[in-house]
């Protein structure tokens, strides 16, 4: 996972580096195959970046992020979230600097082509998933021009050495001059070293598959071809070297040779559907002194078990056996979001099996809503959750931080019911009561007084 970085202000300062910068932008391709991905707002603010690259022409020129937010009207979070889009499609990585740690470095990097792009599994699942089927297949036709069907030809054109004439001392002794020049491309090619747009596949040896399958009828060069989509699938279903061996063998056409990708997808997704996480052994809890509880050790032992089995199970294979307890199906849609999960690139395996975890079982939601799922990742990108027992913390300390929470707004609220069960016109209101019978016996006794003068009034007449 990225480390963290500063919070983005209007006074934070920046500089850009481009080592594309003689390079023209491709629009068609921006537009047709980043843009769905990416949105409006992260399409502008890199070509806006790049625009202002231009001028500074690697010179190292400070900016400050007001300049991006007066010239594209975005909020510093607006901006943000555009460039987290754009670095996780390699557009562009932020970099901060030992010496200048205030400051950040944007490098640039140029769009992949056409080709480069569609030949990128992730890239094209994600364009896929944004666009769907048909707009997917218009998009290519727009951008991948097929070759007119020529027949059976020879290529006789001539080779560079055929045409010019390069002394074979030259060629073994390379001139200074160039050995020069070879290494500052080097140097400038190695200066932001780019994430690679495919999973990590540090658990995986691919080298090891071509070597088992090297003397099958499978041709080597298609499954080469299919490195991110066979590296995707092992760290979607935990597939290893010699299974997915195995899988390939089927999913290769017999009359040509060549791996065929979509029956490979189909056979992973079909032979996973049914399968479910191998029991753990559960240690018994032992008899001790210690200063916790028996249930306390009890809850430790689960919470070790849980993290045992996030970090050991792929995250299809977790999700299964989850909905399978609950009596349910893995959802299409469920799939798709677990994938998206993996394409981010910024979250490991068990991270993954814990946010899952935690909507299905914790949050007892039916199935993974991916509105729900990508509100939660973000917030434990940005919370720095790295690993399975980062995130039973992190859900503890949110846990202990609500209670708190409540138990100040239950106070708060017992003490306004206080306040407000007797205001002062309904405390008033007995003491009106309560008066209205004396008010009636004085009027009573006034009316028999003047009664009794009255009769000895008549009287003397």
């Amino acid at each position: 996972m990225a480390q963290p970085m500063q919070k983005l202000t209007p006074d934070t300062k920046f500089l850009m580096i481009n080592t594309s910068i003689n390079t023209e932008l491709d629009h068609n391709i921006l537009t047709n195959l980043y843009l769905p991905i990416i949105g409006e707002q992260a399409l502008v603010l890199y070509e806006l970046l790049w625009s202002l690259s231009l001028d500074d022409n690697n010179r190292l020129k400070l900016h400050k992020h007001y300049e991006l937010q007066s010239m594209l009207n975005m909020g510093t979070s607006e901006i943000s979230d555009s460039r987290k889009r754009l670095e996780a499609v390699n557009l562009l990585a932020s970099l901060v600097s030992k010496k200048a740690p205030e400051s950040l470095v944007y490098a640039l990097q140029k769009p992949l082509s056409a080709t480069e792009f569609l030949k990128t599994d992730v890239l094209s699942i994600l364009l896929l998933g944004k666009v769907g089927d048909d707009t997917y297949q218009q998009i290519v036709s727009r951008l991948v021009i097929p070759h007119p069907d020529l027949g059976e030809v020879t290529n006789v054109s001539a080779s560079l050495l055929d045409v010019f004439q390069i002394p074979k001392n030259l060629i073994k002794n390379i001139p200074g001059t160039v050995n020069d020049a070879k290494r500052a491309v080097n140097q400038n090619s190695q200066s932001v070293k780019m994430s690679q747009l495919e999973p990590n596949r540090s658990s995986f040896d691919f080298e090891l598959l071509l070597e088992m399958l090297d003397n099958s009828y499978v041709d080597l060069i298609s499954v080469k071809a299919a490195r991110n989509l066979i590296l995707s699938e092992h760290l979607l279903y935990g597939i290893d070297e010699i299974e997915m061996s195995k899988l390939i063998q089927r999913a290769t056409n017999l009359s040509t040779d060549q791996l065929n990708e979509k029956q490979l997808k189909f056979l992973i997704a079909n032979d996973f559907k049914q399968a479910s996480i191998k029991p753990q052994p559960v240690n018994k809890p032992v008899a001790s002194e210690s200063a916790l509880s028996a249930d306390n050790q009890r809850v430790n032992q689960k919470t070790q078990q849980l993290i045992k089995i996030c970090q050991t199970t792929a995250p299809m294979v977790f999700l299964e056996q989850i909905k399978k307890q609950k009596d349910g199906i893995v959802t299409e849609g469920e799939q798709r979001v677990l994938r998206d999960l993996i394409n981010y690139r910024k979250f490991s395996n068990e991270v993954i099996n814990m946010m899952v975890y935690t909507i299905l079982v914790t949050e007892k939601q039916s199935t993974l809503i991916k509105a729900l799922t990508v509100t939660i990742a973000d917030n434990w990108a940005q919370h720095h959750v790295v690993d399975a027992a980062s995130a039973i913390a992190y859900l503890q300390k949110r846990g202990d931080d609500k209670k708190k929470m409540a138990g100040k707004r239950y106070n708060n609220s017992r003490r306004v019911n206080v306040k407000e069960t007797l205001p002062d016109w309904a405390k008033e209101q007995p003491q009106k009561k309560s008066s209205q019978p004396a008010q009636t016996k004085v009027s009573q006794a006034e009316k028999k007084a003047i009664q009794e003068k009255l009769a000895k009034f008549r009287k003397q007449k």
